[in-house]
C-alpha cells in the first residue's frame, strides 16, 4: 500500500532537508525512525526547503503494509520538531511531486523595517519568466511559472503568499530579497528581468514557511485513533502557533542585519 502522509516541521531546528545535508536534515531524521522500525520503503518527499526554512504542510509517500495511523503514531513519538498529522491512500504509481500548485507564505512582522514592501514589486514575478537571476543554480531549467502572488494582514503581521507548480532554490527568498531592496532604494530598477538588476539580496530563511501543497483527486484523513490524534493535534496546533508568532524572527529584527 502506498501512504501519502502531511507533515510539519521547524526548519531552525535542523542542518536542512535533503538527507546527507548535515547530522540533523529533516529526511534522515524521519528515515532513521523508519528505518529502526523496519516501516515500509521508498519513501520520498514532494518538497526539499531551504536551510531554515519551515513546513506547516509537507508530504511524503511511504510504501507499507502496516497501518497508515500506527506509522503516524510510531514518527510522532519518536520525532523532535517534526510532526505527521493527516494520510491518505494513494494507487502505487502515485508521484508525491506531481502537484497542482505548492504554496509557500513569507511573514513580515509590523515592526519589521521592510514592512513597507509593496506587493506591486512582488507581482513583477507573476507569469513564467527565466528566474536564473533569482535562484541558486544548480543545473535545472530556470523556467518557471508563478501562478500568483498575494498578501493578507492579521494581528500586525503582514503574509506575503507565493503559489507556483514548483519553485528554484532560494527562487522565493531571492524575489522577496529584490522587494526589499526596492523598498529601501528606489534606485533599484524597476525591472527585476532587465538585466540592469546585479546585486541580488537573499532574504532571511526564518520567516518563510510552506504553506500548503494540493493534489487533484487526493483526499486526505483525519486521524481516528484517540491517542494518535491527540499527539498529532497538539503539535500541529505548536507549529500554528510558530507561522504566526515567530518569536525568533520577532527578537531578532533589531539585531541582525537583514540579509545574509
Amino acid at each position: 500500500m502506498r501512504y501519502l502522509f502531511a507533515f510539519s516541521y521547524d526548519g531552525g531546528k535542523f542542518t536542512g532537508f535533503q538527507r546527507g545535508t548535515g547530522k540533523r536534515s529533516v529526511e534522515d531524521s524521519i528515515i532513521s525512525v523508519l528505518d529502526k522500525y523496519s516501516i515500509g520503503e521508498n519513501f520520498r518527499c514532494c518538497s526539499r526547503t531551504d536551510r531554515g526554512v519551515s513546513a506547516i504542510m509537507n508530504t511524503s509517500t511511504l510504501d507499507s503494509d502496516s497501518d497508515a495511523e500506527d506509522i503516524i503514531g510510531i514518527l510522532n513519538s519518536n520525532l523532535e520538531d517534526i510532526y505527521f498529522y493527516k494520510y491518505a491512500g494513494v494507487d502505487e504509481n502515485f508521484n508525491v511531486r506531481r502537484v497542482q500548485f505548492k504554496k509557500y507564505v513569507y511573514i513580515i512582522p509590523e515592526l519589521n523595517q521592510f514592512y513597507s514592501i509593496r506587493i506591486s514589486d512582488l507581482k513583477k514575478f507573476e507569469g513564467e519568466h527565466d528566474f536564473s537571476n533569482f535562484c541558486k543554480l544548480n543545473g535545472r531549467n530556470t523556467k518557471r511559472s508563478v501562478i500568483e502572488i498575494g498578501e493578507s494582514f492579521n494581528n500586525h503581521i503582514r503574509t506575503v503568499s507565493f503559489k507556483a507548480k514548483g519553485f528554484l532554490w532560494n527562487q522565493i527568498r531571492f524575489m522577496v530579497g529584490y522587494a526589499m531592496e526596492k523598498a529601501r532604494d528606489e534606485k533599484t530598477p524597476d525591472d527585476p528581468f532587465s538585466g540592469e538588476y546585479k546585486t541580488r539580496k537573499l532574504a532571511p530563511p526564518g520567516p518563510l514557511f510552506l504553506e500548503e501543497i494540493s493534489y487533484e483527486g487526493v483526499e486526505f484523513k483525519t486521524i481516528v485513533k484517540k491517542s494518535t490524534r491527540k499527539r498529532s493535534e497538539k503539535a500541529y496546533m505548536m507549529a500554528l502557533s510558530d507561522y504566526f508568532f515567530n518569536r525568533e524572527m520577532l527578537d531578532r529584527t533589531d539585531k541582525d542585519p537583514l540579509f545574509k
